[in-house]
Formats: structure tokens, C-alpha cells, sequence
């Protein structure tokens, strides 16, 4: 399964150096983490701000796509911006965000658990346990604001939840992980290497990884820039991914084959994970 992420806030676009906040760059490790034991894979990670239109035309995007799943963090507090409910629904299109009789449950247990009063009907804190007509609202673990679920046709399920680490990511593992490592193939025995070649030119690793896709097809690779050093980059990382089963022995062609270039040197490693480890 590919599942997209798409995190809302302007405040995740007004750094200037493009960094993600560390609490995120935390989370979505974590995240990636726990989607590639599952067998699954990160294809797409989105930031969009609060403004009008923004969330929306990203979810319309990726099923226009053929997304499988797609999985938003942020926007579902009681502020003004906290747009996701509104977004949501626009694209859903049967309705303005209203309470729910679940989402709102929860929402009052939590605040009597806290010692704090219902929310006064029509509050910003009441809009937490509202819900897009068309969605379903899922439980927040560690948290007051409902997350919610629902499908974009023809075939893209969608999971909202808050974008505070500490709530998002037990509603990750409970809720949708399960999912994601039943469409999936459950947690499949796969293998992990990363191998860094140095001396030559990714241009010249480049047909080499080709090669072995054509001869593994089942495996994936990427290849990426690594060791920047005084404006250069001093050595090309792959990393390839795949059945485990397939991995010794393509492990071994693809080193093989890039100690046979000109100049190269080459070190790397490979692990197993899932059913085997």
C-alpha cells in the first residue's frame, strides 16, 4: 500500500530554511518507520497552509490520483484556522461540519475528566467534537479533538487527525496502521539496504541500479546525493528495498557490478524486517 501525508498549518511553511519543525520530522520518521515494517511505503508528503482551498484541492488532487491512502495531521483544534472540518466537507460536499453524537461523547468526557464544563453550543471548543457530514469521527486517544475517516471516490480512504504529535501518532498505530498492514499483505518479511559508492558520478551508479531493477523486479531503489562536503557531493547512497528472500542475491549483484566501475569504492549493509526481524 502507498499512503500519502498531508500536514496543515501555515506555520510549517514560514520557515525559510524549509526544515520541518523537529516534533514533525520526529513524527513522520516514525511514521515511515512503521509503515515500511508493514510492507508500505511513503509515496507523498504534502504541506499545504490554512487558507481557503488549500487542504482541499490537495485531497482532490490525490484522488484524482488514485491515491490509496491518504492520512492529514493538523487543523482539527478550536481555532479560527483550524480549517480541516471545513475543507473536509467541501470536498465531501453533503454539508457544513456539525456535532456528532459520538465525537461529541468524547469530547465531554475528556473535559469532565479534566474537571473543565461542557462547551457553551456554537463555541470554537465545541467545534472538536464536530464532524464533516459523510465522515466518520474516530476516537482520539491521548486527546479532546475527534479525528475523523471517509472515502474519496473511486477509491481513496482518507484519515484526519490532530497534527500534535503526542495525539497523532497512538492514532496512527491504532487506527490505521492495522489498515495499512492488511492492504499490505500483512507484516511481510522484507529487507532494507543501503549502499554508499564513492569516486564516481551518480550518472554512472545510475545504470548499474537499473540493471539490477530489470533483473529483481519485485525490488525498489532510490538513489540519492550523500556526504556534502565544501559544495560537492562526495559519495551516491542507494537504497533498495524489497522481499527479503530476493535480497542476498540481488544484494550481491548490485555490489559486485559497482566494484567493476572505474574508480568506485563501495560499502553497504542489509537488514531484514517484518516476519523475519
Amino acid at each position: 500500500m502507498r499512503v500519502e501525508l498531508i500536514l496543515v498549518g501555515d506555520e510549517l511553511l514560514e520557515d525559510v530554511g524549509g526544515v520541518q519543525p523537529q516534533y514533525i520530522q520526529d513524527m513522520l520518521r516514525e511514521i515511515h518507520a512503521d509503515a515500511r515494517r508493514a510492507g508500505a511505503s511513503i509515496a507523498r508528503l504534502t504541506v499545504v497552509g490554512d487558507s481557503e482551498g488549500e487542504l482541499a484541492g490537495a485531497l482532490r488532487d490525490a484522488a484524482s490520483r488514485g491515491a490509496e491512502g491518504v492520512v492529514v495531521f493538523g487543523g482539527l483544534g478550536p481555532t479560527h484556522d483550524d480549517r480541516t472540518r471545513d475543507e473536509v466537507a467541501s470536498v465531501i460536499g453533503q454539508g457544513r461540519p456539525v456535532p456528532h453524537p459520538e465525537a461529541m461523547t468524547w469530547l465531554l468526557d475528556k473535559l469532565t475528566a479534566r474537571g473543565l464544563p461542557p462547551p457553551e453550543p456554537g463555541s470554537h471548543q465545541e467545534r472538536m467534537g464536530h464532524s464533516p457530514p459523510g465522515a466518520m469521527p474516530v476516537p482520539n486517544i491521548t486527546g479532546m479533538a475527534a479525528g475523523f475517516r471517509f472515502r474519496l471516490p473511486p477509491r481513496t480512504d482518507v484519515w484526519c487527525l490532530p497534527g500534535v504529535t503526542i495525539e497523532a501518532l497512538p492514532m496512527w498505530r491504532e487506527y490505521i496502521l492495522p489498515v495499512v498492514v492488511a492492504a499490505s499483505g500483512g507484516n511481510a518479511d522484507r529487507g532494507e539496504a543501503t549502499v554508499i559508492v564513492r569516486g564516481v558520478r551518480e550518472g554512472v551508479v545510475a545504470p548499474v541500479v537499473d540493471m539490477l531493477l530489470l533483473r529483481h523486479p519485485r525490488l525498489k531503489a532510490g538513489i540519492y546525493l550523500a556526504e556534502l562536503e565544501r559544495n560537492r557531493f562526495r559519495a551516491v547512497r542507494i537504497v533498495l528495498r524489497g522481499p527479503s528472500g530476493e535480497f542476498p542475491v540481488a544484494y550481491d549483484d548490485l555490489t559486485e557490478a559497482l566494484r567493476e566501475l572505474a574508480g568506485a569504492t563501495v560499502e553497504g549493509t542489509w537488514k531484514r524486517s517484518g516476519a523475519g526481524g
